[in-house]
């Protein structure tokens, strides 16, 4: 008989991922969610580092390439180096899917200095609350980028 090889990832934070204080039908989740979304990439848009952290809280977690941020300062940090980053090349942004609490969206990105070479990355976001609960962000730029 043939056995299964099962490699168990360590979880990386005890909360909740659907943490609903106050059930909303789907309708006003997506509603809810696609609000938070406009302010949060027209934040992103005119680099405003306050405007995009007035969407996130302590409780928020963002993992980029597999390293967990939490909270509020960590969070920050990570988006000024990203705001840093971005100012230096091109990035377009594919219409985002928005179901509910969730936003996805994927993005093309052309660093000036590269002459031409263009990453793709991927975004994924939970909103609850009007807030920020979990982002992940993934891009094999960050492997020659890092950011922190």
């Amino acid at each position: 008989m043939k056995s299964l090889q099962t490699v168990i990832v360590p979880q990386y934070f005890d909360v909740p991922l659907f943490d609903r204080k106050v059930q909303k039908s789907a309708e006003e989740t997506t509603e809810e969610t696609k609000k938070v979304w406009q302010h949060h990439i027209q934040a992103w848009d005119a680099v405003d580092l306050d405007a995009i952290m007035a969407d996130y809280s302590e409780d928020s977690i963002l993992i980029l390439n597999n390293t967990v941020k939490k909270g509020i300062e960590p969070v920050r940090n990570v988006f000024a180096n990203l705001f840093d980053l971005f100012s230096k090349g091109q990035n377009i942004i594919d219409p985002e899917v928005i179901e509910e609490e969730v936003i996805y969206i994927t993005w093309h990105f052309t660093p000036e200095a590269e002459g031409g070479t263009c990453y793709f990355g991927t975004d994924s976001f939970v909103v609850q609350n009007s807030i920020i609960k979990y982002q992940t962000i993934g891009s094999s730029l960050y492997e020659k980028y890092i950011v922190t």
